[in-house]
């Protein structure tokens, strides 16, 4: 199989850390603006700071997450670092797939019901049962999975060669 040139690898390297970084940091201001919710005066308000949840989701985390899968496949495909030669690279596989697969059949749908709730209700979507538990969830879910993307920047970094799958 061709190897990248050094060149093509930085270039590489560069645009899966960005796609990394926002996809992280878009994870931290979703759920710092859930907290906006608390002081808001109307319903339009509520629906519109739902939007922008939406259209942070799937403007921006969910191509940086892409972009991250397939930045981490043409490395592993291209490069001497392999799939599976490392647990580190293993468990960042595991975790980009798992974490893509959890935002879309749980999460982002979650967000749309959320979206359609706020815009139906207003302001009485904060008290209805079902909007409620789509908020808990979605932000409990999203800090899991935005702490174990965190958590797999320091393993990229550090790769410990304690993660064993075999």
């Amino acid at each position: 199989m061709k190897q990248l040139s050094l060149n093509q690898r930085k270039w590489l390297k560069s645009i899966h850390l960005i796609a990394a970084g926002v996809w992280i940091t878009t994870g931290v201001v979703m759920f710092i603006v859930h907290f906006i919710g608390y002081d808001l005066k109307s319903g339009n308000e509520l629906h519109l700071l739902n939007r922008i949840i939406y259209f942070i989701d799937m403007k921006i985390l969910v191509p940086s997450a892409v972009t991250c899968l397939l930045t981490g496949w043409v490395y592993s495909q291209f490069t001497k670092w392999g799939y599976f030669k490392h647990g580190w690279i293993t468990f960042k596989w595991i975790i980009t797939v798992l974490i893509i697969t959890l935002g879309t059949i749980f999460s982002g749908p979650w967000i749309s019901n959320m979206v359609e709730i706020s815009g139906n209700l207003g302001l009485d979507a904060l008290s209805n049962p079902d909007y409620q538990w789509y908020s808990q969830y979605h932000i409990t879910l999203g800090l899991l999975m935005t702490g174990t993307l965190i958590t797999t920047v320091f393993i990229s970094v550090f790769k410990p060669k304690t993660i064993k799958f075999w």
